[in-house]
Formats: C-alpha cells, sequence, structure tokens
C-alpha cells in the first residue's frame, strides 16, 4: 500500500511478449508493464497496437544483459519461453535444443544476479511436457538457491468456463509469501456459439473455408466441431494452424462446408480484451502462427492471483466474449 491507501503498482518484465498475452490479463491490475521483450517483428507490431505504452522492443533474449531485466527496480518477470523443446509432436530434445538456449540464459542471469537486484516475484507458463524436464530442474533449482517459494499447477481454459482446451503448466514464484489459491471451481462450458463472429453464419470468407477435397482426404482425422452442440469444446490451436490440416486445432462445420476458426476468433476463446486485433498487414496465417504461439488469458489471470500484491480487476472477458461488428478477416 502507498501512504494514500492505494496499492502500489508492480513493475513488470514480460519477457517472450509475444502479441500481449500477459498484458491483457493484468490489463486494470495495480501492474505496470515498463518493459516487453520478444523477437518476432509481427508479434511486436500487434504488441505495440494494443499496449503502446509498454515498452515493447525487439531483443535477443540468448544475449540479454542482466542491467537490462534489472533497471529501474523490477517488481516481477514474467516468462513464456518457446515451447518447442517440450512437445508432444517435438523432438524433446530439451536443453539441447537450441531454442532452450534463451531460458538457459536468463537462469544464469537469474543465479548470479545480486540479491537487492532480483526481481521479487517470478510467473512462468509452458506446455505441460515442461514438467519433468532437465529445463524444468534447472528452474526450480535456481529459484530455489535464491530464497522463492514456488506454486507450480497444469490448468486448462474449460476449467474455468471457456470452450476451448489449452492446458497449460504454470509456476508462479516470491520471495515473499504466496496465497495459497485453491482450483477453480469447474465452471459449465459456454456456448461455443457465443464467441463466433455471427456475421460468418451468413458469408464465410473464401480464405477461411477448407477445400473439399481436403476434407474427404482426411475424414474423421479432422476435429471437426458444430456450434450448434452444446457441449462443443475446440482442441488447443497452435502455431501451425492453417498450415498444419491435423493436430493443430478444431474446423467449424458450416453452411459452406467446413471452415477454420478466424484468428480473432481464436483470441477470444483465449479471453482477449474487446478492441484487441493484430497489426494490418499481417497475413492470415501467421495471425494464426501469433495467436497460437499466445496465452490463454483467463488461465494466467487465475495463476496471478496467488500474488498477495497484485490486485487483478473483475475478469469480464471469459464471462462476456466481444463479439466484433466489422469484419477483420
Amino acid at each position: 500500500m502507498t501512504d494514500g491507501g492505494t496499492v502500489a503498482p508492480l513493475r513488470v518484465l514480460e519477457l517472450f511478449c509475444g502479441i500481449g498475452g500477459f498484458a491483457a490479463a493484468v490489463r486494470g491490475a495495480n501492474v505496470r508493464v515498463v518493459g516487453a521483450f520478444d523477437q518476432d517483428s509481427a508479434a511486436l507490431a500487434t504488441y505495440r497496437l494494443n499496449f503502446p505504452d509498454h515498452g515493447a522492443r525487439q531483443v535477443d533474449l540468448e544475449r540479454v544483459s542482466a542491467w537490462e531485466l534489472t533497471a529501474g527496480g523490477i517488481d516481477l518477470w514474467w516468462l513464456s519461453p518457446p515451447c518447442q523443446p517440450y512437445c508432444e509432436r517435438g523432438a524433446h530434445r530439451d536443453l539441447t535444443d537450441p531454442r532452450a538456449r534463451s531460458l538457459v540464459h536468463i537462469l544464469e542471469l537469474l543465479g548470479r544476479i545480486p540479491a537487492d537486484l532480483l526481481p521479487r516475484h517470478l510467473a512462468l507458463e509452458n506446455v505441460a511436457g515442461f514438467v519433468g524436464s532437465e529445463a524444468h530442474g534447472r528452474l526450480t533449482e535456481v529459484l530455489a538457491s535464491r530464497g522463492f517459494q514456488v506454486q507450480e499447477r497444469l490448468l486448462c481454459p474449460t476449467e474455468l468456463g471457456i470452450p476451448a482446451r489449452r492446458p497449460r503448466y504454470y509456476l508462479v514464484a516470491s520471495r515473499d509469501e504466496l496465497r495459497p489459491v485453491a482450483p477453480p471451481e469447474i465452471r459449465s462450458l459456454r456456448p461455443l456459439d457465443d464467441y463466433l463472429d455471427r456475421r460468418f453464419a451468413n458469408r464465410v470468407p473464401a480464405e477461411l473455408l477448407l477445400s473439399p477435397d481436403v476434407v474427404a482426404r482426411f475424414g474423421e482425422a479432422l476435429p471437426i466441431i458444430d456450434s450448434a452442440d452444446s457441449s462443443a469444446c475446440a482442441t488447443c490451436f497452435t502455431a501451425g494452424y492453417g498450415r498444419s490440416i491435423t493436430s493443430a486445432g478444431s474446423y467449424l462445420r458450416c453452411a459452406d462446408g467446413v471452415r477454420h476458426f478466424s484468428p480473432e476468433e481464436i483470441a477470444r476463446l483465449m479471453a482477449f480484451p474487446e478492441g484487441f486485433r493484430f497489426s494490418d498487414g499481417i497475413a492470415l496465417r501467421k495471425r494464426w502462427h501469433l495467436v497460437g504461439n499466445s496465452l490463454a488469458v483467463g488461465a494466467v489471470r487465475e495463476m496471478l492471483r496467488a500474488f498477495p500484491s497484485l490486485v487483478l480487476s473483475p475478469d469480464t472477458a471469459a464471462e462476456n466474449p466481444s463479439i466484433p461488428t466489422e469484419n477483420m478477416i
């Protein structure tokens, strides 16, 4: 608390920021994002469009300096490092995967930054396969050696009533006391139709339609769902959606055949806030890639409740998904 009784803002550094899933989760909270780092220029363009005052910039996190991670005094590091070294469909190369180098480097810095410059809090998201990996072991060892308490769990948006599967590993760590957070009360799934662009019921853009030849060729291997089904739930959307035909996300049955979910519909299923949009000029497939690499905003918020000093605003995005009035495809 400040002297005036208001809650002091937490200075946050967002590492592997992508299009801003963490920034969306803490919108309205007592948080000041003072820096957001990533290497993907399209992700950063979208991030800056939606969160223009967060200091988003292109940084090579394999070479980021301790000064860049601590300058000005940072209260919380958020990390969402590359998941490919731990994915089910990957080679499970763990720390030998070149894409793990950035996390390894950050953990090395975390292990030797002077105690008075360490963040008081840290939070991380990754795929479920991260649990039990060498990277997971090194992370928890470094945190313990620097005096952090740790809470870990797997969480899927379906537990929060959102009809889209995205089970992920979440870690919160603090050098202060953490608040015990009970698992959320399982909620009934909202109708999938609440998250869909209603104008597509009359006219589906050609670029969203799946070729009838593809539908016939892959048949039952395609996860096709019907929004009229009250139990409809989308499978996990990955960065390969729109490129990989199977194992990358669900499709929708429609009057014109079978279609993809739009990137904006997927963002809505991930509980991004009303008004979120992609930067102009980003191709459809790249938008799918960006949102498939992003975060389930509601699940992030749920895990952040463990920090007593972080005061979240009421979460309405998942309960009242916004349906755009203009076609954003």
